[in-house]
């Protein structure tokens, strides 16, 4: 039987605090979780005290780490943008701004008829396919790539490297989160594709792990 995660996402992000604003609890969800898989490479301080500076607004913090889980399931149920299609379901995206996501089976259907075949022969030449995403919302593209990649049986975790760049924090964050729940290796730059102006990196990590014989 499939389970509706995304009705118990939303349903766990609206019972962390009643009263609070859902988007500012979804941004703080986004940001506790990038902090916590950025800390992996990092081990900084400062990361630490930031998360700790925003967990301590809350005192139903525990829910915080059940809204990942959920996300992990949701992920594992089947491939999807599953943030992505939080954001924009939830209203949280900036529609007046022109912030819309590409549905993800239309980004699958992309990603099958922009790579094609190629990245067999870059593969075979250097062991991984590269993927760059200038504007990668939620990282509906990369992970719809690394589905295509397994249907045609290839290794995304071992085989794909990629680079993701958008303008929006928030966009940058749930790539981030969803790319490390699969286990993909690359960069998520939080910068502007078009001045090359780059602000935060992030590195999934799995990115730092060797790659096994």
């Amino acid at each position: 039987m499939t389970k509706d995660y995304k009705k118990e996402f939303i349903s766990c992000l609206q019972s962390i605090e009643y009263g609070r604003n859902s988007y500012d609890v979804f941004q703080d969800f986004l940001t506790l979780s990038t902090l916590s898989f950025h800390n992996v490479i990092a081990k900084d301080e400062k990361v630490e005290k930031e998360y700790l500076s925003i967990i301590k607004k809350y005192k139903n913090y525990k829910k915080f780490p059940e809204l990942l889980v959920i996300t992990t399931l949701a992920l594992e149920q089947k491939t999807q943008d599953f943030l992505g299609d939080i954001f924009m379901s939830a209203g949280f995206g900036n529609v007046r701004g022109g912030q819309f996501f590409t549905p993800y089976h239309l980004s699958k259907m992309m990603s099958e008829m922009v790579i094609g075949d190629n990245f067999k022969e870059q593969i075979e030449k250097d062991g991984y396919f590269t993927l760059s995403e200038p504007c990668c919302g939620a990282g509906g593209m990369i992970i719809a790539t690394s589905e295509v990649m397994l249907e045609k049986g290839f290794n995304p975790q071992k085989q794909m490297r990629f680079i993701g760049i958008d303008i929006d924090l928030k966009c940058c964050q749930m790539a981030y989160i969803q790319t490390s729940l699969l286990g993909l290796r690359g960069q998520i730059y939080h910068g502007n594709t078009i001045s090359m102006e780059m602000w935060k990196k992030f590195i999934t990590p799995m990115s730092i792990l060797p790659l096994a014989a």
